[in-house]
């Protein structure tokens, strides 16, 4: 008994070893990589610096801003509300809330950057509001939920002009 155990924990092992290896970095959308690969961490917001295994092209997003744990119980009707931005506030001041952009048509996408630094002091006065984000998508080591986009300029949106999308 203690063999076929103890083969299988071996069997296990290697086949769990080598779904880890198979996996890839998922294909760009509709772009390539950036020429700068140089930093490979990102800063993640109270998470801190975290690990990325690469970043795509420059781009600018176009979208509003959002705390993602309130759009995803109150919803995409309600981002630029009172209700919701109250939400995002409390949410962010707690330390349990997490920047995003909502984009016209291209995702949801959770912010990185300097901007998150000091619990998103830099984003809190944007919840709610139209932007054009200009920056790079990255993708994140052992994220699996949102895209995650490191933004490094932001301007509030222009009525009915819309910026770049990936």
């Amino acid at each position: 008994m203690a063999t076929r155990t103890a083969a299988a924990v071996v069997v296990g092992y290697l086949l769990s070893m080598s779904v880890v290896m198979a996996q890839t970095t998922p294909p760009a959308r509709g772009g390539s990589a950036a020429p700068d690969q140089a930093s490979m961490m990102v800063l993640m917001g109270p998470r801190g610096p975290v690990p990325i295994t690469q970043r795509l092209a420059p781009t600018t997003l176009h979208g509003t801003i959002i705390e993602l744990s309130c759009f995803r119980t109150m919803g995409a009707g309600t981002v630029a509300g009172a209700e919701q931005i109250a939400c995002a506030k409390a949410a962010i001041t707690k330390g349990s809330g997490n920047a995003g952009i909502l984009t016209d048509g291209v995702g949801t996408f959770q912010l990185a950057g300097s901007f998150t630094a000091n619990n998103y002091a830099k984003l809190l006065s944007y919840l709610g509001k139209e932007v054009d984000m200009a920056g790079s998508e990255v993708y994140v080591s052992n994220n699996f939920s949102y895209h995650v986009f490191e933004a490094t300029k932001i301007t509030p949106a222009k009525n009915g002009v819309k910026g770049n999308s990936p």
